[in-house]
């Protein structure tokens, strides 16, 4: 992240640091979207393992019946 002062800004100084800020925003967006991406991905292999580790069980519980 770029920081810039606020002292001295002009008319262009303004537009610069509106500028900067929303590169800023962007760059948030885009690590937010990634990130909830891997917590999806995260969260489906959890669901899928859990998944497994049931029907597991199940399939011991109807072979030792």
């Amino acid at each position: 992240m770029q920081r810039i002062s606020n002292v001295g800004l002009g008319r262009s100084g303004k537009y610069e640091a509106i500028a900067v800020l929303c590169k800023d925003v962007e760059d948030l967006k885009g690590r937010i979207s990634r990130l909830e991406q891997s917590l999806m991905r995260g969260l489906w292999l959890l669901t899928a393992n859990l998944l497994g580790v049931i029907f597991s069980l199940v399939q011991q519980i109807l072979v030792n019946r």
